[in-house]
């Protein structure tokens, strides 16, 4: 019988992962985002500001906006607003649907006259998917080889 254990404890791991299935993938693809008014207040720490109830996120999939949610997640929305040590950030699970350029599209929507648009350019290879670039509306606001973690946007 310790034999048949032993065997399972070999065998079992080494068929858990197929070539079909992405066992072992290393997601790393959430942006950490701080909205400053333009006298340097966090958008999300004033009266009049940001509120996580009120900001919508759409996915580009096959060229039409959707909706993003689901019901499933911790943070069904894409979204978390995190208190950190330096202030209040947004935290953005952006769209995984690639086109033609490995590029996925996301947009935020705080009001019915405020959204942007993130574009990111994902890299999906060695078991790994990662953000390289990071484009909000149309400007080049981080790439991997950038010190900074954090994006900033003031608005």
């Amino acid at each position: 019988m310790k034999k048949v254990i032993m065997l399972l404890i070999i065998i079992l791991p080494m068929i858990a992962c197929s070539e079909e299935t992405d066992c072992c993938v290393n997601a790393d693809i959430s942006l950490d985002i701080t909205y400053l008014n333009a006298d340097g207040l966090n958008l999300f720490e004033i009266e009049q500001g940001y509120n996580a109830s009120d900001i919508t996120v759409y996915h580009k999939i096959n060229g039409e906006w959707e909706v993003y949610y689901k019901s499933n997640l911790d943070a069904p929305k894409g979204i978390t607003v995190v208190d950190g040590a330096h202030g209040t950030y947004l935290s953005l699970s952006p769209s995984t649907t690639l086109d033609q350029n490995k590029q996925s599209e996301t947009k935020i929507q705080f009001s019915a006259s405020d959204s942007d648009i993130i574009k990111t350019e994902i890299d999906q290879s060695h078991s790994n998917t990662s953000i390289t670039k990071v484009w909000y509306n149309d400007v080049l606001v981080w790439e991997t080889h950038d010190a900074k973690s954090m994006i900033e946007i003031i608005k």
